[in-house]
């Protein structure tokens, strides 16, 4: 595989925006063990560098960025071209309404063009709570089709597509009426970290000596559920006076101009007030400060209302073979064994679920091996090597 992998040239389309970002540098550092010769296309307010690969900083406009990248493609003129999707990853609506071009183009770049969507919604999702809790305006009924047409475009004009699970395959198959052919399940890959501090030294660096730490991060988004792992804390918090709930979550880019999002987020700040003193606002926790905090961590809490993608921060979790409780949603119910999971909006549940895992150390123990278990079967390593071969088998197809 790596002497075929020598042969082949790799473009990377993506953006500089949030969670994929990162998932796309360390899928690219894990395409690149296998010999591949990558190019990276990044908008031109990226600050990456790197001297393992070519990065062309070719887009910055919304309204032209399928015809810069495209300008990028001419330039390096690679045998696949891998690109990258959420809907808002690119720019606004617009930009999404446009990515069907940008496909188009690589096309006639003359690559095989393989799409990784990074998130599915199924259609029965999709409804008036659905709106709400992403901020969307406008008709549900538009919304509906606007999705539905362009997904269909999008794995049509793609030679192959990857989700990261399988429930996102089966959405794609059932839901969208989409060729399954195509269709590849590869999950979202897990770092392998090995040199990691103990769980007491990075409690002393956060000066929660002798606490148990339960943690959420993240954006801070309606539909993640915040208010429910909030609820729930109301309820140990008084009987266990050495627990601390972290919440390390930053605004959400594409909301935080938004009025109502702001409300949202006072509102969130406000409800902790008669627990405050057992409960931590951190906001944004950036990428070299993290490990501390899950490191610290005794259980990570996902507590989402709905699964649109795979969870960077599920990923993370996994890499420090932390206790996770998350919803009863398909993506974790693919991962989690029944006592990790809790149905979504129950507080109750969700604070027995907590106190199970933090009154029972070696329930606690038994865990984290099942997590190395999960982190094994999701490295990067094996990431990149079935990544590398849906490329070759893309190409062998002509």
């Amino acid at each position: 595989m790596k002497e075929l992998g020598k042969k082949l040239s790799v473009a990377v389309v993506s953006s500089s925006r949030g969670g994929v970002f990162s998932y796309t540098q360390r899928l690219v550092s894990s395409l690149q063990t296998y010999g591949l010769r990558i190019h990276l296309l990044l908008d031109k307010g990226s600050k990456l560098f790197s001297d393992r690969w070519k990065i062309y900083y070719c887009w910055n406009s919304e309204a032209c960025y399928p015809f810069q990248i495209f300008k990028a493609l001419c330039a390096c003129k690679p045998d696949i071209v891998h690109v990258q999707h959420e809907f808002f990853l690119y720019g606004g609506l617009l930009s999404a309404l446009l990515f069907p071009i940008l496909l188009v183009l690589a096309k006639l770049s003359g690559g095989k063009v393989v799409v990784t969507l990074h998130g599915v919604i199924p259609m029965l999702e999709i409804n008036k709570e659905f709106l709400a809790l992403n901020d969307i305006r406008g008709p549900l009924w538009l919304l509906k089709i606007g999705l539905l047409f362009l997904t269909k475009v999008i794995v049509h004009l793609a030679d192959v597509v990857i989700v990261h699970e399988g429930f996102f395959a089966e959405a794609l198959r059932n839901d969208y009426n989409c060729r399954s052919g195509k269709i590849h399940v590869i999950p979202h890959g897990v770092d392998d970290v090995k040199e990691k501090l103990s769980a007491d030294e990075a409690k002393r660096m956060l000066g929660l000596e002798g606490r148990k730490v339960i943690l959420f991060f993240g954006y801070l988004a309606k539909y993640k559920g915040i208010e429910t792992l909030i609820e729930c804390f109301k309820l140990l918090a008084d009987k266990h006076p050495d627990w601390i709930l972290i919440i390390g979550g930053g605004e959400h880019p594409r909301l935080r101009d938004d009025a109502s999002y702001r409300k949202y987020l006072s509102e969130l700040r406000d409800s902790v007030l008669p627990i405050r003193r057992q409960v931590r606002f951190t906001g944004f926790i950036p990428d070299e400060d993290l490990a501390v905090y899950i490191t610290a961590a005794d259980v990570v809490v996902l507590p989402y209302n709905l699964a649109m993608s795979s969870s960077g921060p599920f990923a993370h979790a996994i890499s420090y073979e932390k206790p996770v409780i998350a919803s009863d949603l398909p993506p974790f119910r693919e991962v989690l064994p029944l006592s990790a999971l809790f149905k979504k909006g129950d507080y109750r549940g969700l604070s027995e679920k907590i106190g199970g895992i933090l009154g029972d150390e070696s329930f606690s123990r038994e865990f984290s091996l099942y997590m190395r278990k999960v982190k094994e079967e999701r490295s990067w390593r094996l990431v990149g090597l079935k990544t590398v071969e849906l490329y070759c088998e893309a190409l062998r197809r002509g």
